[in-house]
C-alpha cells in the first residue's frame, strides 16, 4: 500500500488547525492565524515523524503529551498556569470529540483497505472523511458554545455607580453565588474590578483603601473617608479567611429588565481581572437586583 507523506502532513495540520481553532471558540478569544497555523504545522510534522519512528508505548504517550503541550503554548501563549492548564483540557477534550466524529463517518461510509500502523489509521479512504469529521465536530462546538455564550449574556446587565459628584457605568454578570453583605450594617457588597473605578473615585482614596486592608491608618484624619471605607470577610474555595475592602456608594442603578435604583450598596475592590476577554468587570448578587428605590423619584430622575 502507497502512503504520501504529503497528503498525511495536510491532513494533520488541516486538522489540528480545526481543533485549535475550536478551542478558542470555546473560550470565547480572538486566535492568531499565525499562531495556529505555526502549532498545527508543528503536530502535523511530529505526526509525520511519529509514523516513521518506532518507538515504545511509553516514549509515545510521553511525547503525544509533551507535542500537546509545546502546540497549546505556541497557539495561545497564556500566562498564567491556570489558564494554559484549563486549554490544555480543553484541547484534549475537543481532539476526542472530533476524533470521535471522524470514527462515527469512517464507521458509516465503510471504506476498503483501512490499516491501523504505528498510531495511525491509513489506506485508501479519502481525505475528506477526516475533514468532514473535524468540520462537523467543529460545527457541534460553534452550536454549544453560541449556546452557552446566549446563556452567559443573559446574565450580564450594566450598573451605574454613583458616589459623590462622579458615576461610571459597568457591565455586571448576574453571580447567584454573591451573597456577600457587610456584616456590621448588613449592605449588600457588589465586587468591581480596582481598574474600572478611576474614573469614580482619586486615585489617593484607592491607596487609602490598600492601606486599611494592609492594616495602616488613614492619613489626614480624613472623617468622611473613615465612614465610607469598609472591611468585609469573606470565604471562597482556596480562601476561607478572607478579607475584601469596599466603600459605601450613593446609590446604583441597575438597567435589567428595568431600571432599579439601589441605595446603601458596598462596593468591593477586586485587584485583578474577573473575565480574559473583558465581557464584565463587576459581580453582582442575585439578591441585590431583588432590592429597589424606585419610589424615590428624586434619585431616580438623576
Amino acid at each position: 500500500m502507497t502512503i504520501y507523506i504529503d497528503v498525511v502532513l495536510l491532513e494533520n495540520i488541516a486538522m489540528n488547525y480545526i481543533i485549535l481553532s475550536a478551542c478558542g471558540l470555546i473560550e470565547n478569544r480572538k486566535v492568531n492565524i499565525l499562531k495556529i497555523l505555526i502549532s498545527s504545522s508543528i503536530g502535523g510534522i511530529y505526526s509525520i515523524l511519529y509514523y516513521v519512528l518506532k518507538e515504545s508505548v511509553l516514549i509515545n504517550i510521553l511525547s503525544k503529551f509533551l507535542i500537546s503541550i509545546l502546540m497549546v503554548k505556541i497557539a495561545f501563549k497564556s500566562r498564567k498556569c491556570k489558564t494554559f492548564f484549563k486549554q490544555l483540557i480543553n484541547f484534549y477534550i475537543v481532539s476526542f470529540m472530533i476524533g470521535g466524529v471522524g470514527f462515527m463517518l469512517l464507521f458509516l461510509i465503510s471504506p476498503k483497505n483501512i490499516i491501523f500502523q504505528n498510531g495511525h489509521l491509513v489506506g485508501t479512504y479519502p481525505i475528506k472523511i477526516a475533514l468532514s469529521g473535524g468540520i462537523i465536530g467543529f460545527s457541534i462546538i460553534t452550536i454549544i458554545s453560541n449556546i452557552q455564550k446566549r446563556k452567559v449574556e443573559n446574565q450580564i446587565c450594566d450598573i451605574e455607580i454613583f458616589y459623590k459628584d462622579r458615576n461610571i457605568k459597568v457591565s455586571s454578570f448576574i453571580d447567584t453565588g454573591n451573597l456577600l453583605k457587610d456584616p456590621i450594617s448588613n449592605h449588600a457588597v457588589i465586587i468591581v474590578e480596582k481598574d474600572s473605578l478611576k474614573n469614580l473615585v482619586d486615585s489617593s482614596f484607592i491607596e487609602e483603601l490598600e492601606n486599611v486592608k494592609k492594616g495602616k491608618t488613614i492619613s489626614n484624619g480624613n472623617d468622611y473617608i473613615k465612614n465610607k471605607i469598609k472591611l468585609i470577610p469573606f470565604s471562597s474555595l482556596g480562601n476561607e479567611n478572607g478579607l475584601l475592602v469596599g466603600f459605601k456608594s450613593d446609590y446604583i442603578k441597575i438597567y435589567n429588565d428595568e431600571i432599579k435604583i439601589v441605595k446603601n450598596v458596598i462596593i468591593g475592590l477586586y485587584d485583578g481581572k474577573l473575565t480574559s476577554n473583558h465581557l464584565y468587570t463587576c459581580l453582582i448578587g442575585l439578591n441585590i437586583l431583588k432590592e429597589s428605590d424606585i419610589s424615590d423619584r428624586f434619585i431616580a430622575n438623576a
